[in-house]
C-alpha cells in the first residue's frame, strides 16, 4: 500500500491536498458539480418566478419608485436566502461526503469513481444533510443573535430619543451600538472556533458511518489541541477557492459593453449568463479543495492520536499471512492407537 499515512504538516496538507486534486481533476470536479447545478437552477427559479432586478436610477428620485424598489431587495433577499441556502445545504451534503469517500479511497492507495462515490453516500444522505445543519446552527447562532441585537438598537432608536432625550438618548445608542458591535466579533470569533471544532465531523460521519451526534464527539476529540492548525489549513484553502472564483466572476462587474447594468434598467441576459456561468464553473473548480484538505487533516489526525497508520500495515498483514498448516495422515495408512 503506497500511502503516505504519517504524521503531515500544514505545508504537506496543502501539497498532498492539491497532489490528489491535480492527479484526479475530473473525479473531484465531477463529484462537486452537484453544487452549482443546484444553485444555479435555485437562481433560474428565481428569476422566473420575480423577474429581472431592475437598476435604481439616482437621477430621478420617486419616493414611490424607490419604496417599490427596496420592497423587491427585501423580496429577492427572502427568496434567495430561503430558498438558495435549502438548495446549497442538500448540495453541499452530498459533495462533501462524496468527496471525503473519493479522498479516502486514494489517500489509501484504492481507486474509485464518481458513481460508487455516490453510491457510498446515498444511504447515510439524511445524516450527512443533519450533521451540516447542526453544525451551522451550532457556529452560527451567536452571530445570528448579534444581528438581531443590532437591528433591535436600530429600529429602537426613535423610542430611545423619545423616551430619554440629550445625552441620554446618545448614551443608550452608544451602549446598544457597543453591545452590538462586541456581539458580531465574538459571534465571529466563536463561528470559526466552532466551525474547526467540527471541521472532521462529515470525515467521521462518512468514513466511519458514525451518527449524527458521535460524528459531533469524534470530531471534538479528534481535533482537540489542534483547533489552530485545522483553522490555519482550512483558511488557506478557502482564500485560494476565493481567489478562483473572484477570477472568473470579477469580468461581469468590470466589463463594458453589454456586460454593462445602466441605471433604470434590467441586467442584460449576457451578464447573467455570464456570471452564472462563472459561479457554476468557479464553484466546481474550488469546492472540492477544502473538502480534500479536511479529510487529510482527518487521517493525519488518526494517524497522531491513534497510530492509525499502525493499524492499517497490522490488518495488512494479518490478511497476508499465510494459513497454518494442517498435517493429515498419508494415504494408505492406517494411524495406530497407543
Amino acid at each position: 500500500m503506497d500511502s503516505p499515512l504519517r504524521p503531515m504538516s500544514a505545508s504537506q496538507v496543502l501539497d498532498r491536498t492539491f497532489y490528489l486534486y491535480r492527479r484526479n481533476f475530473w473525479l473531484f470536479a465531477g463529484i462537486a458539480m452537484i453544487v452549482p447545478a443546484l444553485t444555479t437552477l435555485a437562481s433560474l427559479a428565481q428569476v422566473w418566478m420575480l423577474g429581472l432586478p431592475t437598476t435604481p436610477d439616482p437621477t430621478k428620485v420617486d419616493p414611490a419608485m424607490m419604496q417599490h424598489f427596496f420592497a423587491d431587495i427585501v423580496t429577492r433577499v427572502a427568496v434567495g436566502m430561503s430558498l438558495g441556502m435549502t438548495v446549497y445545504a442538500i448540495g453541499y451534503a452530498i459533495a462533501t461526503g462524496a468527496t471525503v469517500y473519493a479522498v479516502s479511497m486514494l489517500h489509501l492507495g484504492k481507486a474509485t469513481t464518481i458513481q460508487d462515490a455516490y453510491a457510498r453516500i446515498k444511504p447515510i444522505f439524511g445524516r450527512i444533510l443533519a450533521l451540516v445543519v447542526r453544525i451551522f446552527c451550532i457556529a452560527s447562532w451567536p452571530l445570528a443573535l448579534s444581528y438581531a441585537l443590532m437591528f433591535a438598537v436600530f429600529l429602537g432608536i426613535p423610542n430611545m430619543v423619545k423616551g430619554s432625550p440629550g445625552a441620554g438618548a446618545i448614551s443608550l445608542v452608544l451602549i446598544g451600538s457597543l453591545l452590538a458591535f462586541a456581539g458580531s466579533v465574538g459571534g465571529l470569533i466563536w463561528f470559526f472556533y466552532a466551525y474547526c471544532r467540527y471541521a472532521l465531523a462529515v470525515p467521521a460521519c462518512a468514513i466511519e458511518n458514525l451518527p449524527v451526534k458521535f460524528s459531533l464527539i469524534r470530531s471534538k476529540f479528534l481535533t482537540k489541541g489542534n483547533v489552530g492548525r485545522v483553522l490555519g489549513v482550512y483558511l488557506l484553502t478557502l482564500l485560494i477557492a476565493i481567489a478562483i472564483k473572484s477570477v472568473l466572476e470579477v469580468p461581469a462587474f468590470i466589463g463594458s459593453g453589454i456586460f454593462t447594468l445602466r441605471a433604470g434598467a434590467h441586467p442584460s441576459v449576457a451578464w447573467l449568463a455570464w456570471l452564472y456561468v462563472a459561479q457554476f464553473v468557479g464553484t466546481m473548480l474550488a469546492g472540492p479543495i477544502a473538502t480534500i484538505a479536511m479529510a487529510l487533516v482527518y487521517y493525519d489526525e488518526r494517524v497522531r492520536k491513534e497510530a492509525f497508520d499502525l493499524h492499517l500495515m497490522m490488518e495488512a498483514i494479518s490478511q497476508t499471512a499465510p494459513a497454518p498448516l494442517q498435517t493429515e495422515p498419508a494415504s494408505g495408512t492406517i494411524p495406530t492407537v497407543g
